[in-house]
């Protein structure tokens, strides 16, 4: 202690003193005076801007797109439309299976004795529905050729059949009724023979089937649900006994037809279309690295054409989903597989959204272009992207979408990319 105090009193301090200020006036110094002169924004760690990048398909390698039908078609879809219109003529056909010869009452099976009385019942969507102001008629015919549910158009019965009158060959007339007024459910009787007709459909298995139509001038109903009823006379019971059976082998038949797709692109319709696409991305775009770099956002832009002339102008909003395809859809066509989605959602195709010709409808492929950005250059196969619209065929509009044909309404691929950081020492 006395020579920590001599010391003190001389002016030396003790060694660990010593160290703390040597330390202080090294640091000291290095916040002064730095090792090396460095330009703080050119450190390493530095992060790049993000940016938003464009790039028309025109310039991108490979590109190719096309709109493929069928994926819906009238006997396999929902619609059912009865019109009478001057953009429109449509009508359902169909044929009624399983009609019974016994039917179970009280727990007993009890024989057919005789149908008394039939008719067709039609559950119609009212708020898709227009009515002519002087009423309307619907008509039930037999049909007096036979048709092939999933090949009958409007022209044809079947394949290299066509019809003797388009629309299909109209019989006997089966049922009729007028109505003056718009309701949801409409009655329509069997004006002849109930028993006759439906034994005739029993034994035939509901063969050659019917045709129900809609007249007066300006009428579109959207049929939701068709069955014929019956009333009928069992053994052992004084009272009749009703029944329903929903017609079988139904498909809509309507003028003017869907016309092919050619070279535009469509989402809706029916038969419903699709668009496919293949391309390839460049490693770099406008001085931005695409390829290593991260991918915030990627997204196919597809411009709308004009709307379609009625019947098949787009009147309700379709969700449009991108999916990868797992083959080439320009070597396999049509059936090309589909695989996982590439978005967490669907993207509205609104038709008032899109507003004018041009209008933009930006469907997200951001997973797939990541993937690609960060993928083996040598390794990475061409992109595939298909784009379904749901519902598929649940109507007649459609959505023209230009493709790399049209010129000022070709499609653009819009990412936003963040560079990769380059690190370089001091």
């Amino acid at each position: 202690m006395k020579a920590t105090a001599a010391a003190r009193s001389a002016g030396v301090l003790p060694g660990r003193a010593v160290s703390l200020l040597a330390i202080a006036a090294i640091a000291a110094a290095c916040t002064e005076t730095p090792l090396e002169e460095v330009d703080p924004a050119s450190a390493p760690g530095q992060s790049t801007p993000t940016v938003e990048i464009e790039i028309p398909v025109d310039a991108l390698p490979f590109w190719r797109d096309t709109a493929y039908a069928g994926y819906a078609i009238p006997a396999t879809s929902s619609l059912r439309l009865l019109a009478d219109s001057a953009d429109l003529q449509a009508r359902v056909l169909g044929r009624v299976f399983n009609l019974p010869d016994s039917i179970l009452v009280t727990d007993t099976t009890r024989a057919v004795e005789r149908f008394d009385a039939a008719f067709f019942r039609l559950l119609v969507e009212t708020g898709d529905t227009v009515f002519a102001a002087g009423g309307a008629e619907v008509e039930v015919f037999a049909i007096e050729t036979p048709y092939v549910q999933r090949e009958a158009t409007w022209g044809l019965a079947a394949d290299g059949e066509p019809w003797t009158t388009p629309g299909g060959d109209l019989g006997a007339l089966l049922a009729t009724a007028a109505f003056d007024s718009l309701r949801d459910t409409l009655v329509v009787p069997v004006v002849v023979d109930a028993d006759s007709l439906l034994r005739s459909w029993r034994s035939s298995n509901g063969e050659p089937g019917f045709v129900v139509r809609v007249t007066g001038a300006g009428t579109v109903l959207d049929v939701r649900a068709l069955a014929l009823g019956f009333e009928a006379s069992v053994t052992g019971i004084d009272t009749l006994v009703s029944g329903f059976r929903t017609p079988g082998g139904a498909t809509m038949l309507f003028d003017p037809e869907t016309p092919a797709p050619g070279s535009a692109l469509r989402l809706g319709a029916l038969p419903a279309a699709r668009i496919y696409t293949s391309f390839d991305l460049p490693d770099t775009w406008d001085d931005v690295p695409i390829r290593g770099s991260t991918v915030n956002r990627a997204a196919l832009v597809f411009r709308a054409g004009p709307s379609e002339p009625a019947p098949f102008t787009l009147m309700s909003t379709l969700a449009v989903t991108a999916v990868q395809l797992l083959a080439d859809p320009f070597v396999i066509g049509p059936k090309t597989p589909v695989g996982l989605t590439l978005s967490s959602g669907s993207v509205p195709l609104d038709p008032e959204g899109l507003g004018e010709t041009g209008g933009e409808l930006v469907v997200p492929i951001t997973s797939l272009v990541a993937l690609w950005a960060v993928a083996d250059p040598d390794s990475a196969p061409a992109l595939r992207v298909g784009l379904i619209a749901d519902p598929e065929g649940g109507a007649l509009g459609y959505q023209r979408l230009g493709s790399s044909s049209d010129a000022g309404l070709r499609p653009s691929i819009r990412m936003l990319v963040t560079p990769r950081v380059p690190f370089r020492l001091p």
